[in-house]
C-alpha cells in the first residue's frame, strides 16, 4: 500500500493542448476541390477512343497507334507518382495539385493541334499523363492530412467525381465533336479542365485548420526532476572517448567543445549552443534515397501491400477492357445493350463509393480488410457473370460488380497510408504508383495473350480472378501474422502494467 501511495505522490496529471486533424471543416472543401479536378481531368482516361479515334484514323493509325498513346499516358501517370511525392515534400500539396491540373489543361488543349501520332504522344501521353499522376498523389495526400476517422468517406466522395465525369463527359464530348469538330472540342475540353485548377486552390495547409483538444498527461515528478538535474551535465574529464582521455583534448576545451551523452556539442563563449553546427555533407545518392523514402522498400509488409494493390488494380483494369467485347461477342448484345450494362457498372460504382466508406468508418474496418472482402466479392461475381447471357441477369451482375469495384479504387491508397508515417505518405503513394506502372503492362499483356491463345473470354476472366486470388494468398497470411503480433504486444503491455 505504501509503495502505491508513494507512486501516486510522485505523479501528477496535467492538461495539455494537442493538435489533431479536423476530420471535417475545411477538409470537405478540399474533398470538393479534388472531386472537381476528378470530374474534368481524371475522367479523360475513358474518353480517349471517343475523342481521338477519328483523328488517329485520319493520321493513318489504327488500334495499335491508339494503344501506343494510351500506354504512354498510363506509364507516365504511374511513374509521375514518385516525382510528385518528392515535390510535395519540397513544396506543398496545393502547388503539386495545381501543377498537375495545369499540365492536364495544357495537354488536352494542345492535343487539338496534333497532326501526327508523336504530337498526341507528347500532349495526351506525356502532359496529360504527368498531370494525372501529380493530381492522384497530391489530392490523396491532402485528404489524408485532413481526415483520420472519416478518411474512407472523404476519399470515396472525392472519387465520386471520377464516376460523375465518366458518366457525363461522353455526352459532352459527342456534342462538342458534332458541333465544333476535333480541334474545337479539344480546346473547349481544355477550358473545362480549368475547373480542376480552381479545385486545387481549395487545398490549404492543414496547420491552419487543426483542432485543439485537451488531453490528460501523467507526469512523473521524479523523472522530471532527474531530467532537469542532468540537463546540462558535462562528462568528467577522466572519462575516455575512442580510447583517449578527454583531458587531452585541450584544443577542444579552448574552442568550447564538450561531449554530452556521446555526442559532440559546440558552445560559444556565453555557454549557448552554436547554431552553425557543421553537418556532414550527403552524397547525391543519399539525398535521392531520403527524398524518395526508398527505406520503405526494406519493409516486407510494405512491399506486400504495394504489390498486392497493383495486382488488384491490374485485374479490374483488364476486366474493364474486355467487358464490352465479352458482352458483344459472348452474350451477343448490340451496342445499346452493351452501353446499358456499362452504365449499370458506373452507377453502381458511384453508389458504392458513397456507401461502402460510410460502412467502413462506422465499424472501424481497416482498409486492407475491406480490400480482401471486396476482392472475394469480385471473384465470385465475375466468375458467375462469365457464364451468363441473359440481359437482365447481366445487368444485375454488372451492378454487383460495380458496387464491389468501387472499394478497390477507394481503399488502395488508404491501405498504403495506414502502414507508414504521415510524413512518408507522399513517397509511399508514389512508390505504390511506381510498382503499379511496373506490374500493370506485362501482366495486362499476359492476360491478353491468354485471351488470344485460348480464344475464350471466360478463360481470360478466370485468369483475372486468379490474380485476385494471388493477392489474397499474399495478404491474408500477413494480416493474420500482424493480428497475432498486436495481440502479443497487448498481452506484454498488460503484464508490464500488472507488474508495475
Amino acid at each position: 500500500m505504501s509503495k502505491r501511495n508513494s507512486l501516486t505522490m510522485s505523479t501528477r496529471v496535467e492538461k495539455r493542448i494537442k493538435l489533431i486533424p479536423p476530420d471535417g471543416g475545411w477538409g470537405w472543401m478540399v474533398v470538393t476541390g479534388a472531386a472537381l479536378s476528378n470530374i474534368f481531368n481524371q475522367s479523360m482516361l475513358s474518353m480517349f477512343s471517343l475523342l481521338y479515334g477519328d483523328a488517329l484514323e485520319a493520321m493513318g493509325h489504327n488500334t495499335k497507334g491508339a494503344a501506343i498513346v494510351l500506354s504512354t499516358m498510363l506509364f507516365v501517370t504511374n511513374f509521375g507518382g514518385p516525382i510528385a511525392g518528392v515535390i510535395v515534400k519540397l513544396t506543398s500539396t496545393r502547388f503539386v495539385a495545381m501543377l498537375g491540373a495545369c499540365s492536364c489543361t495544357l495537354g488536352i488543349f494542345l492535343s487539338g493541334f496534333s497532326t501526327n501520332i508523336w504530337h498526341l504522344i507528347m500532349t495526351y501521353g506525356f502532359l496529360l499523363g504527368l498531370g494525372l499522376g501529380f493530381i492522384q498523389n497530391s489530392s490523396f495526400v491532402a485528404i489524408n492530412s485532413y481526415f483520420k476517422l472519416k478518411k474512407s468517406r472523404a476519399v470515396g466522395l472525392a472519387n465520386v467525381g471520377t464516376g460523375i465525369g465518366q458518366t457525363l463527359m461522353p455526352h459532352v464530348v459527342r456534342y462538342l465533336l458534332e458541333n465544333y469538330g476535333f480541334r474545337g472540342a479539344c480546346m473547349l475540353l481544355g477550358c473545362l479542365s480549368l475547373h480542376g485548377i480552381g479545385g486545387t486552390l481549395l487545398i490549404q495547409p492543414v496547420e491552419r485548420h487543426m483542432k485543439k483538444v485537451e488531453e490528460d498527461v501523467i507526469i512523473d515528478d521524479k523523472v522530471h526532476l532527474l531530467e532537469e538535474k542532468h540537463k546540462n551535465i558535462v562528462i568528467d574529464k577522466s572519462l575516455k572517448i575512442n580510447g583517449e582521455p578527454l583531458n587531452k583534448s585541450t584544443n577542444a576545451e579552448k574552442n568550447g567543445k564538450h561531449f554530452e551523452n556521446g555526442l559532440k556539442l559546440e558552445h560559444n563563449v556565453n555557454g549557448k549552443s552554436n547554431s552553425n553546427i557543421s553537418k556532414p555533407k550527403q552524397s547525391m545518392l543519399a539525398k535521392i534515397y531520403g527524398l524518395f523514402d526508398i527505406s520503405l522498400l526494406s519493409s516486407p509488409r510494405f512491399l506486400n501491400i504495394i504489390i498486392g494493390t497493383a495486382l488488384t488494380v491490374t485485374s479490374i483494369q483488364n476486366f474493364s477492357l474486355i467487358f464490352p467485347f465479352f458482352l458483344q461477342k459472348v452474350a451477343a448484345m448490340d451496342k445499346q445493350q452493351t452501353a446499358n450494362c456499362m452504365s449499370a457498372v458506373a452507377i453502381a460504382d458511384i453508389v458504392g463509393r458513397l456507401t461502402l466508406p460510410v460502412i467502413q468508418d462506422k465499424f472501424k474496418i481497416k482498409a486492407r480488410l475491406m480490400l480482401i472482402m471486396t476482392s472475394i466479392w469480385l471473384i465470385i461475381v465475375r466468375q458467375v457473370l462469365a457464364y451468363q447471357t441473359d440481359l437482365n441477369v447481366l445487368l444485375f451482375m454488372s451492378c454487383l460488380y460495380g458496387f464491389g469495384r468501387s472499394m478497390i479504387i477507394v481503399a488502395r491508397n488508404i491501405s498504403i497510408s495506414e502502414n507508414c508515417r504521415m510524413d512518408q505518405v507522399p513517397a509511399a503513394v508514389g512508390l505504390g504508383m511506381l510498382f503499379m506502372g511496373i506490374i500493370v503492362p506485362p501482366t495486362g499483356y499476359f492476360l491478353g495473350w491468354i485471351r488470344d491463345h485460348t480464344g475464350s473470354y471466360v478463360a481470360c476472366i478466370s485468369a483475372q480472378n486468379a490474380l485476385l486470388m494471388l493477392f489474397l494468398f499474399m495478404w491474408i497470411p500477413d494480416m493474420i501474422l500482424m493480428r497475432l503480433q498486436e495481440r502479443r504486444k497487448q498481452k506484454k503491455n498488460m503484464e508490464e502494467l500488472e507488474l508495475s
